[in-house]
């Protein structure tokens, strides 16, 4: 495979993920997206009273129950509730089409992303556009009114200047730093779940500087950035609830069960399936013949991952290999935190780290096939997510159908 190869592969699979987006968003019946009407209710809230809502504490009425949310999405979402009247029936759907820009936006990075990272590599640059385009479960929340999407934007964007600044020396200019700090603060001004990346490249910093004094520099430049843009909503937070984050998802006090093999197991098994594939308002519908396909697939660059690990040349610097796990692995406990404490099993908390999640799928697979079947490999794959969009969007109609 050339360069040239892989960019014809990532303009097809912007036509084909903006195509199964859009089916998505016309399939799916108003408020049937997972808190879908709830997050409505905060931009309509918004732009009625020009005013961020108080989270009532217990929050008992779907209208409040996503108050406690970031309000940068909710902000712009406001700007543009006008155009909800625009369409009879289907109020949603311009919403929706704004999410769609901003996945097919993170589908665009990602092809810049994996081209810095991989410029010898055009398997893993297709492998990890592909990937990140047609996930069933992200190709589906892209198309509903949400802010998890817009925080994967920014992550992503967030994860490509990090890696930057990593491989490109003129990058490691300490104001640019204050830029990656920036993008950190909009991420979790979006959705707390952007926090492994901003962790993460806090931790980055501390390797990246050549002496104290360096350190210093870099990490005062990136807090700059990073409160620059979010600091006054954790002061908000400070001041109205007496803590700097407000999380109450809902009135009925859940209490979290003891910690046990067992149950972290099965929740593990519940955040595995929804990351993949998982759709519905309440995420009613799963698919048991998906998920075997995807354990498979998992199982497979896993191997190949492992193998990649006691290999003794690495084409992906050590430096960011790492800030890439410590990413995923934040990004993982913190949905283990918060399903095991508000009793909410959703892999789609992780998508804020798909960047570092596609590229280390994408060396395993192409550290356990040889080189000169990633064409054939490459094109199976693509395939099979994008058939599996098809069958569940099939599926999704007919089952609505029904309803309604």
């Amino acid at each position: 495979m050339t360069q040239q190869t892989a960019r014809r592969y990532f303009f097809s699979i912007l036509a084909l993920a903006l195509t199964i987006r859009i089916a998505y968003a016309l399939v799916t019946p108003p408020f049937q997206a997972p808190d879908e009407y709830s997050h409505y209710s905060y931009a309509r809230f918004v732009h009625d009273f020009r005013q961020l809502p108080v989270q009532p504490d217990p929050a008992v009425r779907s209208e409040e129950l996503e108050f406690h949310q970031p309000p940068l999405y909710y902000i712009m979402a406001a700007s543009l509730f006008s155009s909800t009247r625009l369409i009879e029936g289907r109020p949603l759907l311009p919403l929706r089409f704004v999410n769609i820009l901003f996945s097919m936006l993170t589908i665009v990075i990602a092809y810049y992303f994996a081209a810095t990272l991989f410029p010898k590599s055009p398997f893993r640059v297709a492998l990890i556009c592909g990937g990140i385009g047609l996930l069933p479960t992200y190709s589906y929340i892209s198309a509903t009114m949400r802010n998890g999407v817009l925080a994967t934007l920014f992550a992503s964007l967030g994860f490509y200047l990090c890696a930057k600044a990593v491989l490109d020396d003129e990058q490691q200019r300490h104001a640019r730093w204050s830029w990656v700090g920036v993008v950190a603060g909009l991420a979790i001004l979006s959705k707390l779940t952007a926090i492994g990346f901003v962790c993460a490249a806090g931790l980055l910093l501390v390797t990246t500087g050549r002496n104290r004094r360096d350190l210093l520099h870099k990490a005062g430049w990136f807090a700059l950035g990073v409160m620059s843009t979010a600091g006054w909503w954790f002061v908000r937070n400070w001041s109205l609830y007496g803590h700097f984050l407000k999380v109450i998802e809902n009135g009925e006090r859940f209490i979290p069960p003891p910690v046990t093999w067992a149950h972290e197991k099965q929740s593990a098994i519940v955040l595995f399936k929804t990351f993949w594939a998982v759709f519905g308002r309440v995420n009613e519908f799963y698919f048991a013949d998906i998920y075997r396909f995807y354990w498979l697939f998992a199982g497979i660059a896993a191997l190949g991952i492992i193998r990649y690990a006691f290999q003794t040349r690495h084409d992906l610097p050590a430096r960011l290999a790492g800030f890439f796990a410590v990413a995923i692995g934040i990004s993982l406990a913190a949905t283990f935190y918060y399903a095991h404490n508000h009793n909410s099993d959703q892999g789609r908390y992780m998508f804020p780290a798909l960047f570092p999640i596609a590229t280390f799928i994408a060396i395993g697979l192409s550290t356990i096939f040889p080189e000169r079947y990633h064409r054939w490999v490459l094109d199976a794959v693509l395939l099979a997510f994008a058939t599996i969009n098809a069958v569940v969007l099939a599926r999704l109609a007919a089952a609505y159908l029904q309803i309604s």
